[in-house]
């Protein structure tokens, strides 16, 4: 995630403040066979999730950042499932909140392929570049708070092009490239259950927040195809809908909808804004004062990652417009 000159890092004052400090691991059920596990991410309930499929066969759709590896590993243990009897690890997409704990997760999963969208797999095998761009992102701070991924062996790693499907024994999954956040992401569909494992082609919906804000981060965001990924999504007979950030929705057309309508409105209002001169941050604040506004919590009550979202977000979209102005 490489940003533009005119990025700024993430601010790391707002994520410290949370290290060394110990939350209860949270395991949710979805249904008998799909599983809710949130990873902690640096400390924090309700922002970054996995998901569980237990069919004969198991499959784990994202695990989080290297840091939370051992809140996965907690999480497996308390829904009785050895790291050992894990056939799949899915990454959405290999940013580092998706797809950071995979290669520690594999050491101990000794049959475990990887299943990842064939754009991304280069990034798996050798996290270097990605690690780099991060750090340019986000600060050095940060990154020693998210951890470092580690590199997976190519030949546990299966690609996948615009869609595959993959039969867990019980549970038929089909996954599909759904370009527009990242071009490396896929969303996973479970056809018995009719769930759709969104990854990032919605956007942020953390519980008890009430606004969603899109999540449109540098470097490779197209407002456009993220649009068509919504309306596509849209179109399948989903009952539910699994956001990585953050839960389980019963409303996924409406979500999808909002997605994309948000996202619009944001590339718009930043647009307006940059070509009147206002800086990033200037735009940041702006937008974190509409958030506070539509969502009735003061900025200072933000829950730390739609703080950092905001900026991340616009951050991206600074950065696309550069591209497309």
């Amino acid at each position: 995630m490489a940003p533009s000159g005119e990025e700024k890092k993430t601010p790391v004052r707002s994520l410290r403040h949370h290290e060394g400090r110990y939350l209860r691991l949270t395991v949710s059920k979805v249904s008998d066979r799909v599983y809710l596990i949130d990873t902690l991410a640096v400390g924090e309930k309700n922002t970054v999730a996995a998901y569980l499929l237990k069919g004969s066969k198991i499959g784990l759709v994202d695990c989080g950042y290297a840091s939370s590896t051992q809140a996965v590993f907690d999480g497996l243990r308390e829904l009785n499932v050895s790291p050992a009897d894990v056939d799949y690890v899915i990454p959405t997409h290999v940013h580092l909140d998706h797809a950071g704990a995979a290669g520690h997760l594999l050491d101990a999963m000794p049959k475990a392929k990887v299943i990842a969208q064939e754009r991304g797999v280069p990034h798996l095998t050798d996290p270097a570049r990605l690690i780099q761009s991060a750090t340019i992102v986000f600060g050095e701070e940060a990154i020693k708070l998210y951890g470092r991924p580690k590199g997976i062996p190519a030949e546990r790693i299966t690609p996948v092009g615009e869609e595959m499907h993959i039969d867990l024994g019980g549970l038929s999954l089909t996954a599909t490239h759904t370009p527009g956040h990242a071009p490396h992401q896929i969303s996973v569909y479970v056809e018995e259950e009719k769930v759709l494992i969104a990854a990032d082609a919605v956007g942020i919906v953390y519980p008890l927040f009430g606004v969603l804000i899109p999540t449109t981060p540098p470097p490779s965001l197209n407002p456009e195809e993220l649009g068509r990924t919504a309306d596509r999504l849209a179109q399948m007979d989903s009952r539910l809908l699994l956001a990585p950030h953050f839960g389980v929705r019963t409303d996924p057309r409406e979500v999808l909808a909002e997605t994309k309508k948000k996202t619009n409105e944001w590339v718009s209002y930043v647009r307006k804004m940059k070509n009147t001169g206002a800086s990033a941050d200037a735009i940041v604040a702006s937008l974190k004062s509409e958030v506070s506004r539509e969502s009735r919590v003061p900025e200072e009550s933000f829950p730390i990652y739609a703080d950092v979202s905001v900026r991340i977000s616009v951050n991206g979209i600074l950065h696309y417009l550069e591209k497309n102005p």
